[in-house]
């Protein structure tokens, strides 16, 4: 037996390593270095993998072309084995950075130098788990022939390594263990891979984003990994929109919330994506490129890199300018542009994260509070209905019910109602049904604020009991209950008793009588939906909200405009909170403005466009706008029930 060929510097680590290395003879040296070899990364990879180098075409060395993105990979992983944790990686890219190429090595590495290990590669379509296996059967192929362990099968999708069942056999009849290794490389699109309970070492899923029920088969696949040492799960994607299991999977990492460590690789820091250019060839810089420029300073880059870099990213913006914003999808420069590009979000997501950012500020100052809303025992008191207030533990809400502000006298309230309908949503929790929501504001002020909502899980008819309290409780709020399906139960509930302020829609005039009719609860429909989603435009963009809740923001963050121009949330998203919010405002309209309301000492959202002729403060024209868009309502109402 011979050294396998290594460079001389790879040869004299190898001797280092080996105890009493002049000692042994060839045999056991060359044994002894194989082991080695095995159990390093770097020196398995300089003389086993190749692969096919990008824009050559030739074969390669792995090790010989490790890029930083890769390298920087590899040094986690290596160091986490080391120190015996787990090893998770949640990772965020820009497209080709080699990111598949790195995890395929290592998990080739380590399934075919350990026994019992099964891998698991799961990609978004069959092209990609063809390209993705075609790589292992190239390790394989290309490597040392005392790293070629006994290969049972090699089939489309699967490669494992081990002895045939005569060779098993003839083992088992002599009473000892066979040589094969008893590991296997699997590989199959997404599809495939739901359900799946085998028992898993290495598990990589490629583009995420765009899997189907991808929150189905990451939990999974998280339930046959052990969460023991020399376990890998590697979840990678280019950004695919606002929302989704690997979206939410990512903002928990970064909030360090997941098991997963968070690693974002933008464009810029790919050493490929550059070509010759100079300061004076780049000549003007607009905003984002001088924004980029802080970026390459902050990241220390060569100065004389910038210009190469920059030239690179107006040549590919060139190549996508029939489709923009796929550009800052597939060439992401942070974490947010590569979420905001990749999406349409039909609400202005800056002012979003502004609003996001002063909920997490105020989470302190502003505490919700939980309970629920029951009769006062006391006949004689004034207050019919009063708060019972039950103590959180830790994280989780005891009741759906969330309170920022108890109701204060003389102040007007008003409460949209969005029923659920029931239709399950495949999220990053898994499967869930959508919400039932009751949203309360506070309309006293110019600007609308959520002081209370409820959103959980609940029968309609319950939820009009639910609703006819908590309506009481907030000095008699107008109730508007979006009735376009189970909504009719929880209304007519509010109706049966007597619930003396729920708002009444106009009907077109009956055909027979030629009158005009009113029905309880508020219908969305195609006339009224635009009208309802336009409002809330308005009103996030110019900072005319205030809403506290981390649940609502987010969910406008991923309330998106589908390709035959409807609205609604993002698959795997709610959007329950935002059309309750979107009923409630409407019902803002037909609540008097109370004068003397002093506003509490929270920074609402700045608008992007502060200009006075495009958004005046001045209490008429507040006035005037609300009453244009009542009337822009009632008309949009009877002409959907024509």
């Amino acid at each position: 037996m011979q050294h396998p060929q290594l460079s001389a510097e790879s040869r004299t680590l190898i001797i280092t390593r080996i105890d009493d290395y002049d000692e042994l003879d060839p045999e056991q040296q060359a044994r002894s270095a194989i082991k080695v070899i095995a159990d390093e990364f770097f020196l398995f990879c300089e003389r086993n993998l190749v692969i096919k180098e990008k824009m050559t075409k030739k074969l390669v060395p792995l090790r010989d072309v490790l890029n930083w993105e890769q390298t920087a990979v590899l040094e986690r992983v290596i160091d986490d084995l080391r120190h015996g944790r787990p090893i998770r990686y949640i990772i965020l890219k820009a497209r080709q950075m080699g990111i598949s190429t790195l995890i395929e090595a290592l998990c080739y590495w380590w399934t075919s130098t350990h026994r019992y290990v099964t891998s698991v590669i799961i990609a978004h379509d069959k092209n990609a788990v063809s390209t993705l296996y075609k790589m292992f059967r190239r390790y394989y192929e290309y490597s040392h022939p005392h790293f070629q362990p006994d290969r049972k099968y090699n089939t489309k999708n699967e490669l494992v390594f081990d002895v045939s069942d005569e060779v098993k056999k003839e083992y088992a009849e002599a009473g000892q263990t066979p040589p094969g290794l008893q590991s296997e490389i699997k590989t199959m699109v997404a599809a495939d891979g739901k359900g799946r309970a085998d028992n898993i070492n290495f598990f990589h899923g490629s583009e995420v984003a765009f899997w189907d029920d991808s929150a189905d088969i990451v939990s999974s696949a998280l339930q046959a990994v052990p969460m023991a040492p020399e376990s890998f799960v590697f979840l990678e994607s280019t950004a695919n929109g606002i929302g989704g299991y690997f979206y939410d999977e990512w903002q928990l990492a970064k909030r360090g919330e997941s098991q997963f460590v968070p690693l974002f690789f933008p464009w810029h820091q790919h050493h490929e994506y550059e070509l010759e250019a100079t300061d004076e060839e780049i000549g003007q810089l607009d905003e984002e490129e001088q924004a980029l420029y802080e970026l390459f300073e902050e990241n220390e880059y060569e100065r004389w890199r910038w210009p190469r870099k920059l030239a690179f990213r107006r040549r590919k913006k060139l190549e996508f300018r029939t489709e923009p914003k796929k550009f800052y999808q597939e060439y992401p420069s942070t974490p947010e542009e590569a979420f905001l590009a990749s999406g349409r979000p039909v609400f202005d997501i800056k002012m979003l994260q502004q609003m996001e950012k002063i909920a997490i500020d105020n989470a302190d100052k502003f505490p919700y509070i939980c309970g629920e809303v029951i009769k006062n025992e006391d006949q004689t008191a004034v207050d019919k209905f009063i708060l019972q207030e039950y103590r959180r533990v830790g994280e989780h809400d005891p009741t759906p019910f969330r309170i920022w502000w108890k109701p204060e006298k003389d102040h007007k309230y008003v409460i949209g109602v969005d029923v659920s309908e029931g239709i399950e949503v495949e999220s990053s929790k898994g499967k869930e049904a959508d919400y039932s929501v009751v949203n309360v504001i506070d309309v006293s002020g110019n600007i609308p604020k959520t002081v209370a909502r409820w959103r959980g899980y609940i029968d309609p008819d319950e939820l009009g009991a639910l609703v006819f309290k908590i309506g009481m409780y907030y000095n008699k709020a107008l109730v508007g209950v979006e009735v376009n399906n189970h909504g009719i139960a929880t209304a007519a509930y509010l109706k049966n008793n007597f619930y003396r302020n729920l708002y009444m829609r106009e009907t077109s005039e009956d055909e027979q009588f030629q009158v005009r009719t009113t029905k309880f609860g508020w219908q969305t429909n195609k006339k009224t939906k635009p009208i309802m989603i336009s409002e809330m435009q308005r009103a996030i963009r110019e900072g005319d909200i205030i809403d506290l809740d981390i649940v609502f923001i987010r969910e406008c963050m991923s309330y998106v405009k589908k390709d035959d121009g409807s609205t609604s949330a993002q698959e795997g998203q709610h959007d329950d909170t935002v059309m309750a919010m979107a009923v409630a405002l409407q019902m803002a309209d037909w609540a008097p403005y109370n004068t003397d309301y002093a506003k509490e000492n929270i920074h609402k959202p700045q608008a992007r466009n502060t200009n006075a002729t495009t958004k005046s403060t001045n209490r008429t024209k507040n006035i005037r706008d609300a009453v244009g868009r009542r009337k822009q309502a009632r008309r949009a109402h009877r002409r959907s029930n024509r």
